[in-house]
């Protein structure tokens, strides 16, 4: 029978984030994959240093709480 195919539908593609992140930044970058990929990394950088940031602070605040709650001797 014509019109009839025993082949199932090709799979749709969906962009994992990762991609997406990487067409937005290409874009952004007008087509340039260079100053794209080192923007990305730039800003991939600025977050780790801001988490890192934010880690150290809670620590010191942490610390900070243990040695104000401990019993006045």
């Amino acid at each position: 029978m014509r019109g009839l195919s025993s082949e199932l539908p090709a799979p749709v593609w969906t962009p994992t984030e990762a991609e997406t992140i990487a067409l937005a930044y290409y874009r952004a970058h007008q087509r340039d994959g260079w100053a794209a990929l080192v923007h990305a990394i730039e800003d991939a950088l600025d977050d780790l240093a801001a988490a890192d940031a934010a880690i150290r602070e809670r620590g010191r605040q942490i610390s900070h709480g243990y040695v104000r709650g401990q019993p006045q001797e």
